[in-house]
């Protein structure tokens, strides 16, 4: 793998300032659930910042795919972290100014996602571009190992800011780092995207892409998978640091190292998938999720050491299953529908976001830790089986 960064100096830029940019990620998806457990205390509505964020996906993803297919992804992706750097800074300097800091959050949230909304668009289709398709599967371990390893360092980071600076002030390194990633894009060369029937409409170019998806058995097969993976474990982040924070009433600390540890074992799953061509892929996704549902289990028992030890193979099932997907999607995708295919999967995983997040706000409430990681590993469990007991279905 570091051979291919060696051969494409272009994606290593790439990589590196991702890398910074996702460090800003992980930093303000810990702050955010922290500041508003301790303005309110209420985990409905931590799940309804996070739902905020994510209903721009249900109008915007699928047009925006297929624009990306159109335009230049580059520069778009450029623009687009360009705004959320800009939009984001406004919340520490609202702050700064003793404005109504939780407003501001709700206020910010939509804006934020449509742009992410727009960033994700055209993110997974500009990788292939980047490093050819026989390089795929090692790209995408290395960005995702990166993104992991951000994770870990940023609960960290967030941990020791938020103390010193306060939780607000802290999302000032967030819209740092967008602005670093849009510098990052501005430096590496991307060929344009060629586009295989340039008369047709928006409406048809975004019909085409979604006929693909449904019609391509090998695509449809993984994406459904990973979509129900994603209406059961998107939501941990959220639990981590409810659990590690014993509700808002503790400190950040052991969110921090919560979610940290769950990063950990992201980065060594996706490095894993990166490092060999398994013989079966489904028969590795079906093992992940069978111990996704031990780590979920472990947190369900509330001590640090389960807690952290959970995480850990929690974000090591997530992290090598994340590899798999992408790369048996992009394999069954040519470039040409690339953004459509990826915002028909962002679209999806908006939806089981929404799903995720809102049954462990839920469950959260009234079941507390134990019940919605107890519920979340029976989810799990039953993922397991089925794609074990469809491995073995035959097929056309």
């Amino acid at each position: 793998m570091l051979a291919l960064l060696r051969q494409h100096r272009g994606f290593s830029v790439f990589v590196v300032t991702q890398g910074v940019s996702n460090l800003g990620d992980s930093v303000r998806n810990v702050v955010v659930p922290l500041v508003v457990l301790q303005l309110t205390h209420s985990p409905a509505l931590l799940a309804a910042i996070a739902l905020l964020e994510t209903a721009p996906y249900l109008v915007l993803q699928l047009p925006f795919g297929a624009l990306l297919d159109r335009w230049d992804r580059r520069r778009t992706l450029m623009l687009a972290d360009l705004a959320r750097g800009l939009v984001t800074l406004l919340i520490p300097a609202a702050a700064l100014a003793h404005g109504p800091t939780l407003l501001l959050l709700f206020t910010t949230a939509a804006p934020l996602g449509a742009l992410s909304c727009l960033f994700g668009a055209g993110f997974g289709a500009i990788t292939p571009s980047l490093v050819g398709r026989e390089g795929m599967d090692q790209a995408y371990a290395l960005v995702e190992g990166v993104e992991s390893a951000a994770w870990i360092a940023g609960p960290i980071v967030a941990g020791a800011l938020a103390v010193a600076f306060g939780g607000v002030n802290t999302l000032a390194v967030d819209g740092a780092s967008f602005l670093l990633s849009a510098l990052g894009l501005a430096l590496v060369s991307v060929p344009r995207n060629e586009q295989s029937r340039p008369s047709a409409t928006l409406w048809q170019d975004l019909l085409a892409g979604l006929r693909f998806v449904v019609t391509n058995p090998a695509l449809r097969r993984v994406q459904l998978a990973w979509t129900m993976y994603g209406a059961i474990g998107y939501g941990v982040v959220v639990g981590l640091v409810y659990v590690g924070s014993h509700g808002g009433s503790a400190g950040p600390t052991p969110a921090s190292l919560a979610v940290a540890a769950y990063a950990s074992g992201s980065l060594l799953g996706t490095l894993l998938a990166g490092w060999r061509r398994l013989p079966s892929s489904w028969r590795a996704i079906s093992v992940c999720m069978a111990t996704l549902a031990v780590g979920s289990l472990l947190i369900a028992v509330g001590l640090l050491l389960s807690v952290l030890f959970g995480a850990f193979l929690f974000g090591l099932s997530e992290g090598f299953f994340l590899v798999v997907y992408l790369t048996l999607r992009a394999r069954a995708t040519p470039d040409e529908l690339m953004g459509r295919a990826n915002s028909v999967a962002s679209l999806l995983s908006c939806l089981a976001t929404g799903v995720a997040v809102g049954w462990m706000g839920l469950s959260l409430q009234w079941l507390r830790g134990p019940g919605a990681f107890g519920l979340q590993a029976v989810f799990a469990v039953l993922l397991a089986g089925w794609l074990a007991v469809s491995d073995r279905a035959p097929r056309a």
